[in-house]
């Protein structure tokens, strides 16, 4: 791990993450695992260079690194190693990190091979699974050995095709909101008019190619001088007088566009594409006699102005209104019938962020969160919330402690007494007790049918054999769905963004199942999840599925991802009647399975 040259972020972000790894193999402290990863991921997504942090003395302003980790990079950025990190990465070998990375290979399995066998790296994985080496070893055997047999095919493949292009929108959106703040704070008041974010970003894709971002200003040099100089700047490609286009420390490029405020509603129109979307519109202007660009429209003679006029739109509305159309909403911009349903007036009033009402996915330290079941309603309530969900992960899921069934009544105990304080209190807000209950790999559940039947709201969610073949966890997640007991379906295709790929599952067969049973589906809001997806959001609800918007959160913090799922929601043209928990309490619980025990399990 020692290095004499200067670290980049991506470079120390990988060491942290390296660390974590380790600590990991080693079944070391979750929390501290937690702590190097949140590190780990709050330097690779860092816009401004991390040894210029450290020479101004501010690591601890990045949030998710204390003093200790602090000092240890600034020893590992002074140096060029830290001894601590150095010890880790001489005990475990970067090859048994790397078998983490196989499908399926979890740090216990990783160490039990590496301690037991002696494989240290994937190609003597590999080798070991070819000659039957595994099958002796306890918890192993002969499936087991294809199973990892296909799984290093699969990372081989991965690895082929190189990394994603693509930064994730948890990574895209909070860099160009800061870039806008830091534009904003930086220029002298009304400098800058209007300004905002375009492109996919705007649209709530999931994956961002880059960043655009327009603006209405009268002094656009100043501003463009000043956008170039920004901290997060690592490298100018483009400087012009009304557009500069950057690449920032984490090697996202953004692109700024500065337009006169007459063009600002064509501009905004145009920039936010997507391009499928562009192109019906301008054959509709074209229809009409119209040639569209960002600047606006120029008559061509075809239709009743005369050819070369020229008209201009102040904002967005303006012009689809000039066409015939109702405002479509960016995030409906993908040339799936929005077009014809503007045309029709009868675009869907999406969901907004503000009708959630609660939320049903979440976790505590009672499994693997970092606040208690109190400091998580706090959080809640802060948000406006009326209702939350304590779901800690069932016994089943082997890399968390998992909640069992005698643990579930001293929680209960917990929970209870929170809600009767906020009786005494007058506070409209109720705690629910439920569980994220793991689907095990025959389809049983990490939990008893009498355990469940106590709980207010249970989710149903697969971690584990993911690489099982299509009928095989398929056939696994529908016979936790006809489990009267699961209101849920949590994160059901597994994915990760740019990380690991959707399950072989069977989506269509799982949301008729859906359907048929009343579980609701989830759209997991975390933004490296985002699970379901807009396209299975929206087919959910072609099918008569209800969904609920849930953040999964770990800690305080995770609430505020709400909106990743508000845009999911929207993409996938939700309105607020489709999420179930926008309704009030007895009316969301009234959507769920077994209304019945759910009456009779208020307190």
């Amino acid at each position: 791990m020692t290095t004499t040259t200067r670290l980049t972020n991506r470079e120390v972000a990988a060491i942290l993450a390296g660390v974590a790894a380790r600590l990991q193999i080693l079944d070391a402290n979750r929390f501290r695992i937690i702590a190097f990863q949140n590190a780990a991921e709050s330097i690779r997504t860092l816009a401004q260079d991390i040894n210029a942090i450290d020479a101004a003395g501010e690591l601890t302003n990045i949030q998710g690194i204390g003093k200790g980790i602090g000092d240890a990079i600034h020893h590992l950025l002074a140096n060029g190693s830290d001894p601590e990190f150095d010890a880790l990465f001489a005990q475990v070998p970067q090859g048994v990190v790397d078998m983490m990375q196989v499908p399926d290979m979890g740090p216990k399995k990783a160490k039990r091979l590496w301690e037991e066998l002696g494989i240290d790296s994937v190609a003597a994985l590999r080798a070991a699974a070819e000659a039957g080496q595994l099958r002796d070893l306890k918890g192993f055997g002969a499936r087991s050995e294809e199973k990892i047999l296909k799984g290093i095919e699969l990372l081989e493949k991965r690895t082929a095709q190189g990394a994603n292009e693509r930064t994730p929108i948890g990574v895209a959106l909070p860099l160009a909101r800061r870039i806008i703040a830091e534009l904003q704070a930086n220029l002298p008041a009304g400098v800058i008019e209007r300004i905002e974010i375009a492109g996919s970003l705007r649209r709530w894709k999931e994956t961002i190619g880059d960043v655009d971002i327009l603006c209405v200003s009268a002094q656009p040099s100043l501003v463009m001088e000043t956008f170039r100089t920004l901290p997060e700047v690592a490298d100018i490609l483009g400087a012009g007088e009304t557009k500069s286009s950057v690449v920032l420390g984490n090697g996202l490029q953004v692109d700024l566009r500065v337009v006169e405020r007459k063009h600002w509603g064509a501009a905004l129109q145009y920039f936010t594409g997507s391009k499928e979307h562009n192109v019906v519109v301008r054959e509709l202007a074209l229809k009409q006699g119209w040639s569209l660009n960002e600047y606006g429209l120029t008559a061509t003679g075809a239709g009743d102005a005369p050819a070369g006029e020229e008209r201009f739109f102040a904002e967005e509305a303006d012009l689809y209104a000039f066409l015939g159309l109702d405002w479509t909403p960016p995030e409906l911009r993908e040339n799936r019938g929005e077009v014809t349903a503007a045309r029709q007036h009868s675009l869907p009033a999406l969901i907004t962020l503000d009708a959630l009402q609660g939320e049903l996915h979440s976790h505590t330290t009672w499994s693997d969160g970092v606040a208690s079941v109190a400091e998580m309603a706090e959080a809640a309530r802060a948000r406006g919330y009326r209702y939350w969900n304590v779901s800690d992960h069932s016994v089943g899921l082997g890399i968390v402690q998992g909640v069992d069934g005698e643990k579930l009544q001293r929680q209960r105990a917990e929970i209870d007494a929170y809600n009767r304080h906020c009786v005494e209190q007058g506070i409209d807000f109720r705690l629910l007790q439920g569980s994220e209950v793991e689907i095990l790999a025959d389809g049983s559940l990490g939990l008893s049918d009498e355990v469940l039947a106590t709980l207010d709201v249970v989710v149903a969610s697969i971690h584990s054999a993911q690489r099982q073949d299509r009928e095989t966890i398929t056939a696994r997640c529908l016979k936790a769905i006809y489990n009267p007991h699961v209101d849920i379906l949590g994160h059901p295709t597994g994915r990760l963004i740019g990380e690991r790929p959707p399950t072989e599952i069977d989506m269509e067969r799982i949301l008729q199942a859906c359907r048929e049973t009343g579980t609701v589906v989830e759209i997991n809001a975390n933004p490296a999840r985002l699970d379901v997806n807009d396209l299975y959001a929206r087919r959910a609800v072609e099918l008569g599925c209800k969904l609920a918007i849930n953040c999964d959160a770990h800690s305080p913090q995770d609430l505020t991802l709400a909106e990743y799922g508000v845009g999911v929601a929207r993409r996938g043209w939700l309105t607020t009647a489709d999420v179930i928990n926008t309704r009030p309490l007895d009316g969301m619980l009234a959507l769920l399975k077994d209304a019945q025990r759910k009456a009779n399990n208020e307190r």
